[in-house]
């Protein structure tokens, strides 16, 4: 698990998780918070070779998907809306960010 603050009215703590689409049962796991499907922002590691069977914690995909154009806007896109959501729900409930990719960890 990893932690990161924001500057915002109080501490939200928010849960991060991804979902891989092609699996039966995922979109279930949606229930509430931002939702996400990446799919066609990012670079997808499954198409390299080296990479398909690694997961998102793996250090060389992290860096194949962060070295998609654009990548790095779009997580501070998703860090001002992620903001204002915390801003919105009393301190200390659950907010959560759904992201979606092809195959999921």
């Amino acid at each position: 698990m990893q932690t990161a603050h924001l500057n915002g009215t109080g501490l939200v703590t928010t849960v991060i998780r991804t979902i891989g689409v092609r699996h039966d049962g995922a979109h279930d796991l949606v229930t509430d918070g931002l939702y996400l499907d990446l799919r066609h922002a990012l670079r997808n590691p499954a198409h390299d070779p080296a990479l398909r069977y690694a997961t998102g914690l793996d250090p060389k995909v992290y860096a194949h998907v962060l070295n998609t154009p654009g990548a790095l806007e779009l997580i501070g896109r998703t860090a001002v809306q992620l903001r204002a959501l915390a801003d919105e729900v009393p301190v200390g409930r659950l907010t959560r960010l759904t992201v979606a990719c092809h195959g999921g960890l």
